[in-house]
């Protein structure tokens, strides 16, 4: 009976450090995100400027690395045009609320003006992004240990509770 409740305790902790370690991912995926689509924009800029390349052809190219542009990918083979396409990737529920506006927003002025526009779009959303980035980056920083430390300790609390 002894050992039984012994694992129960270690499951207990093992549970609740592995959710608090869930939770600190979370985290880190989105300052991931905004790293990767930060990339993304240099890439997209750049090949604006030397290129003037169709603005399907950039996310292409440049796009494919992206998880959250999986639904765009899905929908472009489907035959949908690039805006609805855009309007899909940019509504995943992986999203944070903040990156989904990002997204949706950058989509909508992407390819909509000459090269000059363009280049200024991107621009102003690399900027964008930074901030974004800067946060994610600050927020993983201060509350993922906070989480892991967190799931740690609640399954310790849990565990002398059943013994």
């Amino acid at each position: 009976m002894c050992l039984l409740r012994i694992l129960g305790a270690l499951c207990l902790v093992f549970a609740g450090t592995a959710a608090g370690c869930l939770q600190s991912r979370k985290l880190r995926l989105r300052r991931d995100r905004a790293q990767d689509f930060l990339q993304f924009l240099s890439a997209a800029k750049a090949e604006i400027s030397c290129t003037a390349a169709p603005v399907q052809d950039i996310v292409e190219h440049h796009g494919r690395k992206l998880d959250f542009l999986a639904p765009y990918f899905t929908a472009i083979e489907a035959g949908e045009p690039f805006t609805q396409a855009w309007q899909k990737a940019s509504s995943d529920s992986s999203l944070t609320p903040q990156e989904r506006v990002l997204l949706r927003n950058f989509g909508e002025g992407f390819g909509a003006t000459d090269m000059q526009g363009q280049l200024a779009h991107c621009t102003l959303y690399e900027e964008l992004t930074r901030q974004e980035l800067e946060e994610s980056q600050k927020t993983y920083q201060k509350d993922g240990k906070l989480y892991r430390m967190l799931g740690v300790c609640g399954g310790l609390i849990f565990a002398l509770v059943l013994l």
